[in-house]
């Protein structure tokens, strides 16, 4: 969430059509976060804001978390255009609160996942996407290789899995052989 009180819950991948439409790609692909009438906030990387309100929204068939939407004053394809890589922001206010024991899937985007054991606190990688098997969320982890390349390794969003989302971090505790073997200090040396 970003300090105006604000939630992320997708970003603009595309433009559809030749009236304005644009793609959104929602981070969590269940969510219902775009509504018509809704206003909804949306960045660039030097977080400039510019406000819009959602004219109409359809799912894209086939694609989970995919949504073709109208903005109000957005009203051909260049002016779409203009808009895609910009992160969409919802007012945390204009959603229902979470019970106790939950959590917005956005509030983990970009958070460090880790592991305590004991006394011990294992990096894991960061939350760098929302994916689901059609039977539970999972999150992406990316993290970087002994190799250096960037990699990703899915976790269920299950209770006994994430043990808790707070501002600095996702806690988990995955079971035997989730964890990548070179992330996974429990895991038995190779010969």
């Amino acid at each position: 969430m970003n300090a105006a009180g604000r939630l992320e819950v997708g970003v603009v991948v595309g433009c559809h059509g030749v009236r304005g439409g644009v793609r959104i790609k929602l981070h969590d692909p269940a969510s219902r976060a775009l509504v018509s009438g809704r206003a909804v906030v949306l960045c660039d990387a030097q977080q400039q804001q510019h406000g819009h309100t959602v004219e109409s929204v359809a799912p894209v068939p086939g694609k989970p978390g995919l949504w073709r939407v109208q903005l109000r004053d957005v009203q051909d394809r260049d002016a779409a255009d203009a808009l895609v890589g910009l992160r969409v922001e919802v007012e945390r206010a204009a959603l229902p609160q979470p019970d106790a024991d939950e959590f917005y899937l956005a509030d983990a985007m970009g958070l460090p996942v880790r592991r305590r054991r004991g006394e011990i606190v294992d990096e894991l990688g960061s939350v760098v996407g929302l994916t689901s098997n059609g039977a539970q969320d999972l999150f992406e982890i990316g993290y970087r290789a002994r190799d250096g390349r960037r990699r990703t390794w899915l976790l269920p969003v299950l209770p006994g899995f994430v043990v808790d989302v707070t501002r600095d971090a996702v806690w988990v505790d995955p079971p035997l052989g989730l964890v990548p073997d070179e992330l996974d200090a429990t895991a038995e040396p190779q010969a």
